[in-house]
């Protein structure tokens, strides 16, 4: 690495440079989702609650 030059990212809106180091590819919402970037996948809150542990909290 060249500490001299500053590190100076590209910015893409082609997939293909995807793989290509120090390339930002910029997509917009639609394409982003329709990719999955925006899966949801968290726990509901019932699960949350079904999943507690009743522990003895020592005093």
């Amino acid at each position: 690495m060249n500490l001299k030059q500053p590190n100076k990212l590209a910015i893409s809106r082609n997939m293909a440079d995807f793989t290509v180091p120090g390339v930002v590819i910029e997509v917009d919402p639609i394409e982003a989702e329709a990719w999955g970037a925006f899966k949801e996948d968290a726990i509901t809150e019932q699960d949350a609650i079904d999943s507690e542990i009743d522990m003895e909290v020592a005093q």
